[in-house]
């Protein structure tokens, strides 16, 4: 049997990894997908920007009149993702009530003690509480599914995935006079491009380099860093995946010391192509990476501690083998996309019984 299903994402999700286990079912013709998105002022100011043309234009139409249609009809599938505590709640919950809904969720933090969205109601909250009790939700993370099922939740593990297949150690590791230490992903403050900043100019790293790939608002600070001959390089943001696969395989440490992680897909990725990694202690990493095992996991704000985790792997060849094998192992069993498709199949073919 084919499932029909609708993804309802706020902006487009068909060809990224948030979207890849499903991508893949599709592929295999076990499901049909229709994608609709819900953004409609943010994809406005991007035409008013002058960042698109008028066929997004034509697609926000489009996903009005798709929207409209949802909200007459029932009994569809839908895969919703929207950002936690968001006013767009009021038209989830009348989804709720027509149709079979799946929630997918990245957001650890359900205690109401932060928000990714302004509250702009008083009875928003109680909204978010409404549309959650009784929900099917798929949480990334197993501390996104605790904090959902607080709420009443349905709660059910489905972490990101890659394709391992695509992802893959180096056959003969490249010889370098150097250990490579790779940051990938945005260039964010929250995602620790500060501590890397910090970390490389405090102190010496006789033979090692660090890499730096990815764009967002620290990216004139980290070519500044590079330009003054610290030992750091900026390569650009890397979207073609077989190019990033090849700066993996290239590279002999990986690390993400961020602030806060909800999940980590690069961390996967670096772990896929056989990485060590040093990472800190968020609601995510601490899912991914088992201290000593596969990786190393620092607390936040011990900033020697990471420094310490990334010099015991430059000077430990064999530490960075064995970790590296594990975290490839572990991705193999937890991470693959055609594993996760078989579990996201078996939940969409649970919603359609229930």
């Amino acid at each position: 049997m084919k499932y029909e299903i609708i993804s309802l994402q706020p902006l487009p999700v068909e060809n990224s990894s948030y979207n890849a286990a499903l991508s893949y079912l599709k592929r295999q013709d076990m499901i049909k997908i229709k994608f609709i998105e819900f953004s409609f002022f943010k994809q406005v100011l991007i035409i008013l920007c002058g960042f698109e043309d008028k066929r997004l234009l034509i697609r926000i139409f489009t996903n009005i009149y798709e929207l409209i249609k949802l909200l007459l009809s029932k009994n569809k599938t839908i895969i919703i993702g929207a950002a936690p505590y968001s006013i767009i709640v009021f038209l989830l919950n009348r989804l709720k009530s027509r149709h079979r809904c799946i929630f997918y969720a990245s957001w650890p933090y359900w205690d109401e003690k932060r928000y990714p969205e302004r509250i702009f109601l008083p009875f928003q909250r109680k909204a978010w509480h409404e549309f959650l009790d009784g929900v099917i939700s798929a949480g990334v993370t197993k501390a996104c599914c605790d904090g959902m099922a607080g709420y009443g939740a349905k709660t059910f593990n489905m972490p990101h995935t890659i394709d391992t297949n695509l992802f893959v150690p180096p056959t003969v590791k490249p010889s370098s006079e150097k250990v490579k230490v790779l940051y990938v992903g945005k260039l964010l403050n929250v995602k620790g491009i500060s501590r890397i900043i910090d970390l490389v100019k405090k102190y010496q790293w006789q033979n090692i380099e660090f890499l730096i790939v990815g764009s967002g608002p620290c990216k004139q600070e980290i070519i500044s860093v590079e330009k003054e001959n610290y030992p750091l390089r900026y390569l650009g943001y890397i979207g073609n995946k077989k190019e990033l696969t090849s700066v993996y395989q290239n590279a002999d440490i990986f690390i993400l010391p961020s602030f806060r992680e909800n999940f980590g897909i690069a961390l996967i990725e670096a772990m896929a192509c056989q990485l060590p990694v040093v990472a800190t202690d968020c609601a995510g990493p601490r899912e991914i990476v088992e201290d000593g095992v596969n990786g190393m996991l620092i607390s936040q704000d011990n900033e020697k501690a990471f420094r310490d985790a990334i010099l015991k792997l430059a000077d430990s060849p064999s530490l960075r083998d064995k970790l590296g094998k594990n975290g490839r192992k572990k991705v193999e069993k937890m991470y693959d996309v055609k594993e996760a498709a078989k579990r996201w199949l078996e939940l969409i073919e649970m919603v359609h019984q229930a």
